[in-house]
């Protein structure tokens, strides 16, 4: 009615999107020929001026939607473009509907959307420069934009970037790439030009190499390449560094035409469905499980679950659980209530607990492939290829995989879409079963190394007690003896692998076997490269001793029989007793009684700390070494009653990831501290520690107070000093112990029980102040978090 007259349909389109413009900017391109345009706005600027108040501010609004129209219509010589990076995930309605609509290719980011958008603002021959993130050139959901840029768009320069380009933003997540594109066709005679700086680490050691290469044409860092070669390689990265030799490799068949790679679960809500398998208990642990109908039967709730982790090569990373009790009944409604549908989360569900290989998916420099044997439910992030050919473990491990990558993937993710690119070269009988035999022997090294540590469910018995000796000084020399050869013999046949695949790829020219001292991904906790030797961490290695102990003293191990003991919960002595299948007398090493093991400044109780790593020093390398070897222990860790004081407790959160399952309770300032298992944890635990420990230690510290009266009346001058000094200091702590006293028998009379399957996460925060704070676990914006745990009591959260 304002208008008073007809608008075409593309117009009326175009005007209906810029009442978004300023959701959708420069993404709008209008179907509007600049003409048309340019004709309505005259006409409407006409009846403005002739029009009501009311019309007039309509017709305003609209001419000023025209302009802007037109603006965007127009075709320019050069655009130069810095564009928002925004994924498609975080994008509101509107804007995402509008780019899938009309920017389809390049959806998946608004950087993306803006190359095209840019693209079609020039006229031809006319130059689009843009900065962008790199991922556009490599990654699988960008395949089809590359597709049509390569048809038909000039690639004039590329300055590939990659990380840390700029001072302020570190890190290996932003990799960028700046680039000119040419609009016009492209052809097999005209080649573009590009720079790779991603292998240099600093933005000021990227800026003088690029301006090497603009006076001097540095060879080693520009290429001279044809677009057209990048259709060769699936998937079509833009790798224009590679040799023909390396676009020869991907005429082979890809690995997805002959194994399955497969993309897992992911719960959506890891602290409900996801623990550390030493959180939960041992009869509610589904493993070794042939498949789903199996594992229902078991009655289980709790099964493998591989989840990616750290650079680890062969074997390890299996640390979490998962929640798939009557066959995922719980988490397959919960993922059906929050998206309507569980599998657009639960993924995979025909492949759960098959043997095949697992990988990280997400790595700072290269992808490292495990053996995972049957029982696993796997993850998003720890995808899985469902083979058992160990051919293909070594080549995924290989230098290889880590060139082909680089070409199709050269980002720190190494998705499903990728692995399944990567082409398999075959080789004859004979040297496939070569490759084989050394799969299995680094499997077997990896596997071992990792269950020499209590993090394994497979865990039997520390290493310096399997490996023995005269005293712990041999058991340590021998340990990094064997420890050491198995290092080499994995980086030997590490070596050997790249040099076979090297020469059954044909890629003498481009790559070299060595692989550095630092790759090796076994002793990571144990050992360090210095100079380009292996050395032992002789105060990890007493530490794990140390851990083993304190599990020892409480019955998780024993000396008497390999692997977990005590291991479910409210477990006593009694059941400790009956697992060994021995007399009380009989064990070299009983565990303690009633669950509480009091850690103070001195020997102040028969079960202290200390008393019990001397008692269990002497069971294992026996009495008449004892001070050789308390001597060895301490000149690893220094003084064994300040270790387990300051540093133990530190060190036992750090090693089970802020889940640890020895939990000490402690006063403020640490005057009385006491440490018991959760597993044994009962209601009626921490009233035996306020009666049975803390009153009682209260009690000594009165009558030593007392004591010392005795010596400020008869002793010598510096004896009075001397008691005057530790009165002042006892007297401080009495104050505290009773504050502590207090808050322990509020807690006490609560008795409070505990579910092992909500994890320590849960349990721990449910004793308030009494017990240690743990930045992560129990501090206040940990507390806060749990409190919005809809799935658990959260009245229970103190």
């Amino acid at each position: 009615k304002a208008v008073d007259e007809t608008l075409n349909d593309a117009l009326m389109y175009d005007l209906k999107t810029m009442q978004q413009a300023t959701n959708l900017g420069s993404l709008i391109i209008p179907q509007t020929t600049l003409k048309d345009l340019e004709k309505t706005r005259a006409s409407l600027a006409t009846k403005a001026n002739t029009s009501d108040l009311f019309h007039t501010h309509n017709l305003r609004g609209i001419l000023q939607a025209i302009v802007q129209l037109s603006a965007l219509s127009k075709k320019y010589h050069c655009v130069i473009d810095n564009p928002p990076y925004m994924g498609g995930g975080n994008m509101n309605k509107p804007l995402a509907d509008f780019v899938k609509a009309n920017y389809p290719r390049s959806k998946a980011d608004l950087m993306a959307c803006f190359m095209e958008a840019g693209l079609a603002a020039l006229k031809p021959q006319g130059y689009l420069g843009m900065i962008n993130q790199h991922s556009w050139m490599f990654l699988s959901s960008y395949e089809k934009l590359r597709e049509h840029l390569i048809d038909s768009i000039h690639f004039d320069t590329i300055l590939h970037l990659g990380s840390r380009t700029f001072p302020e933003i570190g890190g290996e997540v932003v990799q960028n790439a700046s680039f000119t594109l040419v609009n016009r066709k492209p052809n097999a005679n005209s080649n573009g030009i590009y720079v790779r700086l991603i292998d240099f680490n600093k933005s000021s050691i990227k800026k003088n190499k690029f301006l090497e290469y603009l006076k001097n044409g540095n060879n080693a860092i520009g290429y001279n390449s044809n677009q057209t070669h990048f259709k060769e390689i699936p998937g079509l990265p833009i790798s224009y560094w590679l040799s023909k030799s390396s676009i020869k490799i991907f005429k082979n068949e890809i690995l997805d035409n002959i194994y399955t790679p497969r993309g897992g679960l992911s719960t959506s809500k890891n602290e409900r469905f996801l623990r550390y398998w030493s959180e939960i208990e041992s009869v509610n642990f589904g493993r070794n499980l042939l498949n789903r109908d199996i594992a229902k039967e078991t009655n289980c709730k709790w099964f493998p679950h591989t989840k990616g982790g750290s650079f680890r090569k062969w074997y390890g990373n299996n640390e979490y659980v998962v929640n798939w009790e009557n066959d995922g009944k719980e988490l397959l409604k919960f993922a059906a209530d929050l998206y309507g549908s569980p599998t657009r989360i639960i993924k995979s569900m025909d492949k759960y607990f098959l043997p095949g290989f697992s990988w990280s998916d997400v790595g700072s420099k290269a992808p490292s492939f495990r053996y995972q044997p049957i029982g696993y439910i796997f993850n998003s992030r720890g995808p899985m290829i469902f083979s058992e050919d160990n051919y293909l473990l070594c080549l995924l491990n290989s230098k290889i995989t880590v060139h082909i990558l680089q070409i199709i993937s050269p980002t720190i993710t190494f998705n499903v879409g990728e692995i399944k690119r990567i082409p398999i070269k075959t080789t004859s009988n004979a040297e496939v079963f070569f490759i084989q035999q050394i799969a299995s022997k680094n499997i077997l090294i990896a596997k071992n190394e990792w269950n020499s540590r209590e993090i394994s469910w497979d865990f039997q018995q520390n290493d310096l007690i399997r490996i023995k000796g005269q005293d712990l000084e041999e058991a340590y020399d021998s340990y990094c003896q064997f420890w050491q050869n198995k290092f080499f013999e994995l980086h030997t046949n590490e070596e050997e692998l790249n040099r076979k695949f090297i020469d059954i790829y044909g890629l003498q020219e481009e790559l070299t076997p060595e692989v550095p001292l630092e790759d090796i991904t076994i002793l990571k906790e144990e050992t360090t490269i210095k100079k380009g030797t292996l050395v032992f961490r002789e105060g990890e290695i007493m530490a794990q001793f140390i851990s083993y102990a304190v599990g020892c003293m409480f019955g998780r191990y024993s000396l008497d029989k390999t692997g977990l003991i005590l291991a479910n919960q409210g477990e006593t002595l009694e059941d400790y007793l009956k697992n060994v299948s021995l007399n009380a007398d009989e064990v070299q090493f009983l565990p303690d009684d009633d669950n509480i093991i009091p850690v103070l400044d001195n020997e102040w109780f028969e079960d202290d700390i200390v008393n019990r790593f001397y008692a269990f020093l002497k069971a294992t390398f026996g009495k008449q070494n004892f001070d050789k070897n308390l001597a060895f222990v301490e000149d690893s860790v220094g003084d064994i009653r300040k270790y387990f004081l300051k540093t133990f407790y530190t060190d036992h959160v750090k090693r089970y990831k802020k889940r640890p399952i020895y939990w000490l309770f402690s006063s403020p300032s640490g005057a009385f501290n006491a440490l018991i298992y959760m597993h044994r944890y009962t209601p009626d635990t921490l009233n035996t520690m306020l009666n049975g420990y803390l009153k009682e230690y209260q009690e000594k510290l009165k009558a030593q107070d007392a004591q010392l009266n005795h010596v400020k009346n008869a002793g010598t001058d510096r004896e009075k000093v001397s008691a005057e000094k530790e009165q002042a200091r006892i007297s401080k702590v009495l104050i505290e112990l009773q504050e502590y006293d207090r808050e322990l028998f509020k807690i006490a009379t609560e008795r409070i029980a505990i579910d092992l399957d909500d994890g320590v996460l849960v349990n721990y925060n449910k004793f308030g102040k009494v017990i240690k704070e743990v930045k992560g676990l129990n501090d206040k914006k940990a507390k806060d978090k749990v409190r919005k745990f809809d799935w658990i009591d959260v009245t229970e959260i103190r």
